[in-house]
C-alpha cells in the first residue's frame, strides 16, 4: 500500500475562503441598502404624484359642482362660488366662514374644503375665482414636503391651478 505525501502546509490556505465570504457579503450588503433607498424614494414619488392626481381630481369636481348648480332660467350661479382674495382663501380653509349668497354653493364649498383637507393633508386650502364672463380659476395648494424630499423645491407647498370657461 502506497501512501502519497503531499507537500507544501496547509496552513497558508487557511482563512482566505473566510475573507472571500466576508467580502461578498459586505459588497451584498450595500447592494441590499442601495435597493432599500431606492425604495423609499419610489414611495415617496408615488405619494407625491397620488395627491397631484387628487388634486386634478377635486379640482375638476369643484367645477362640476358650479356647472351642476343653475338658477330657474338654467344659468349657472358661477359668482356664488368665488372668493375675492388670497387672504380669503386661507379664511375658507381655516374657519370655514364661507360666505355663500346660495344655500348650494356653501354646501358644495364646504364639502370641497372638506375633502381637499382630507385628501391632501389638513393644511391643505382651496379656492375658486368666477369673473363675469364664466371663466373659474380654481386654486389648491398642499404640503408636499414628503415629495420634496429636502429639494430645490418650494419648503414642500405645492400648488395646481385650473381655469375652465364655464
Amino acid at each position: 500500500m502506497r501512501i502519497f505525501k503531499i507537500s507544501g502546509s496547509f496552513g497558508a490556505c487557511a482563512g482566505s475562503s473566510l475573507i472571500e465570504v466576508l467580502v461578498s457579503v459586505f459588497i451584498l450588503a450595500f447592494g441590499l441598502f442601495g435597493v432599500a433607498g431606492l425604495q423609499i424614494t419610489s414611495l415617496r414619488s408615488a405619494e407625491s404624484a397620488l395627491e397631484r392626481s387628487q388634486a386634478v381630481f377635486l379640482s375638476y369636481t369643484i367645477l362640476d359642482a358650479i356647472r351642476a348648480n343653475t338658477d330657474k332660467d338654467g344659468n349657472i350661479k358661477a359668482s356664488d362660488y368665488s372668493t375675492s382674495a388670497a387672504a380669503d382663501i386661507a379664511n375658507l380653509c381655516d374657519t370655514k366662514a364661507i360666505s355663500a349668497s346660495d344655500a348650494v354653493a356653501k354646501a358644495d364649498l364646504e364639502f370641497w374644503i372638506e375633502n381637499l383637507q382630507e385628501n391632501l393633508g389638513q393644511g391643505a386650502c382651496g379656492g375658486v375665482h368666477c369673473d363675469g364672463n364664466k371663466l373659474c380659476t380654481v386654486t389648491i395648494t398642499w404640503d408636499d414636503s414628503r415629495g420634496d424630499a429636502g429639494g430645490a423645491g418650494s419648503g414642500g407647498s405645492r400648488s395646481f391651478i385650473t381655469r375652465s370657461r364655464l
